[in-house]
């Protein structure tokens, strides 16, 4: 199993856009590790975590065919985490040609939200009609917290992320041929009956939201680096990690954060280290 981020940085790239804070300023001097797109993460070559707005540049960067997506998982319908106007051109009034069948994942809430994002670019379509499913080439696969959907090889489970009740925002669990990922971005916590799910995983991979650094305040639906801490340390105690789980940070923003040499070091003291554009992990 293995997994490529495509993106690492949280609602805007980093360095922000209009931003002159060191933070920002040093980014821009460094490049690299230090210019991070939008969150998202490809898995095998065929599933997509989020098809953010940086995911075109991303997929010619690091030599992704998103023409071979099968998946398509979304956490949520914020527009840093869904771009409507790339979906739309599987319509065939862009002339897309030989469309893979994509799965889609996601919460009802989301996928309400998602299709108003959709007809604020194309009124026509619509992401429930069939006409559509089939015209676009994709199945709807509509979960809520606990749900557990299997496709393929993939087991996949949703768990609520308390980032945004109102589209029902959802971190998953994946699950594929003995190996189990954690992707956790965009979370505020994990309530009692997320950690119940938890508990019955022994997890080979754990993605976690580092939106905020240790001097920020967690707000906003995100984790800062108390947050992340106290989750490992907890998941250690309940043995759903041990010594041989890798644990990376994403959905990294300017505030409290420094550049990734910088971030990677504080981390690595906290026993997880900061995933960066580009990356890739194999299990």
């Amino acid at each position: 199993m293995k997994l490529k981020f495509l993106g690492t940085a949280a609602a805007t790239s980093m360095p922000l856009v209009f931003c002159n804070c060191n933070t920002c300023k040093q980014g821009r001097i460094n490049k690299g590790k230090d210019i991070r797109k939008r969150s998202s993460v490809i898995i095998n070559d065929e599933m997509i975590i989020d098809l953010s707005p940086d995911i075109t540049s991303s997929a010619v960067m690091y030599d992704v065919d998103l023409g071979n997506i099968k998946y398509l998982i979304q956490t949520h319908s914020h527009t840093d985490h869904f771009d409507a106007g790339h979906f739309v051109t599987r319509w065939s009034e862009y002339k897309s040609e030989n469309l893979t069948h994509m799965n889609i994942i996601c919460s009802k809430g989301t996928c309400d939200d998602m299709n108003h994002w959709i007809k604020e670019n194309e009124p026509s379509i619509d992401i429930y009609s069939d006409t559509f499913k089939r015209d676009m080439n994709y199945d709807l696969h509509i979960l809520k917290h606990g749900d557990k959907v299997k496709l393929d090889n993939y087991e996949i489970i949703a768990i609520d992320s308390k980032h945004d009740s109102r589209i029902e925002s959802l971190i998953y669990i994946i699950s594929y041929r003995n190996k189990n990922i954690l992707y956790g971005t965009d979370l505020l916590e994990l309530s009692s009956e997320a950690w119940y799910i938890i508990n019955d995983y022994k997890l080979d991979l754990v993605i976690l939201d580092q939106t905020y650094g240790k001097e920020c305040n967690s707000s906003g639906g995100h984790l800062n680096v108390d947050n992340i801490v106290n989750i490992i340390n907890i998941m250690r105690k309940e043995n759903i990690i041990n010594s041989n789980t890798k644990v990376y940070a994403t959905h990294l923003s300017h505030e409290g954060n420094s550049i990734h040499e910088e971030t990677e070091r504080l981390a690595n003291l906290n026993g997880y280290n900061i995933a960066y554009d580009g990356l890739q992990i194999s299990l």
